[in-house]
């Protein structure tokens, strides 16, 4: 009877330490995305600022322009398209967007993801 009890202990003791290791690597994967989606809005962010400056100086335009971003942690460059479109009903109001896409990788396999931002910068 008491080795029977120690097996039905050790049996739940090792499906508690199974469910506490996968939480924790879940959590790593998780916190590993967040800080990775983080960087891309940092540059998302310094595109806009871009357009921010040139509205002040005077020289915002409509334009595309596409570039790649190396990324620490990242497993391939990030790719960054840049617009800006003259409002149809403005003279100096301009549709700024901010568009990213980078491959994630981890133990759950590989996908692409887009993150963008968008404002409207007044010039």
């Amino acid at each position: 009877m008491t080795l029977f009890e120690i097996l039905i202990a050790v049996l739940i003791l090792s499906l508690c330490a199974y469910t506490i290791m996968e939480t924790v690597l879940t959590a790593d994967v998780q916190s590993t995305y967040a800080m990775h989606r983080s960087l891309v809005v940092s540059a998302l962010q310094d595109k806009i600022e871009a357009a921010r400056g040139l509205a002040a100086s005077g020289a915002l335009t409509s334009y595309s322009s596409g570039s790649s971003v190396s990324l620490p942690g990242f497993v391939a460059p990030v790719t960054v398209t840049a617009t800006s479109t003259l409002e149809a009903t403005s003279r100096t109001l301009f549709d700024v967007t901010a568009t990213a896409t980078w491959t994630e990788t981890s133990s759950l396999g590989s996908y692409t993801d887009t993150a963008s931002l968008a404002t409207i910068v007044r010039q």
